[in-house]
C-alpha cells in the first residue's frame, strides 16, 4: 500500500493506521484534521441534602430498666393467672 491508493475522504481507523508503515503512517497522520475535544457538559451544582439525624442507639441503662419492667410485667401476668387459677380450683372443691 502506498500514498496514492488512500483517498483524500476515506476515514482511516486507528487500527488501520496502526498497521501502515512507518512512513505511510506518518503521512496518513499528517493528512488527519486535529481532534475535536468536547466540551464537558455543565453541571447543575446541587445543595447536598440537609443531614438526616439517625437514631441514637439507647444507653444501657435504658436498656436494663426496659428489660426489667418487661420481666416485672411478665412476672405479674403470671401471678395473676396462678392466683385465678388456684382460687377457681378451690371452689370446685
Amino acid at each position: 500500500m502506498n500514498a496514492n491508493q488512500l483517498a483524500p475522504d476515506e476515514p482511516l481507523s486507528p487500527e488501520l493506521v496502526l498497521v501502515f508503515p512507518p512512513e505511510l503512517r506518518a503521512q496518513a497522520l499528517a493528512c488527519l484534521p486535529a481532534p475535536v475535544w468536547w466540551a464537558p457538559r455543565p453541571q447543575l451544582f446541587e445543595a447536598p441534602p440537609p443531614p438526616v439525624d439517625e437514631p441514637r442507639a439507647p444507653s444501657f441503662g435504658r436498656m436494663v430498666v426496659a428489660r426489667i419492667t418487661q420481666l416485672a410485667l411478665v412476672f405479674a401476668a403470671i401471678t395473676i393467672l396462678t392466683l385465678a387459677m388456684s382460687l377457681v380450683a378451690n371452689a370446685m372443691r
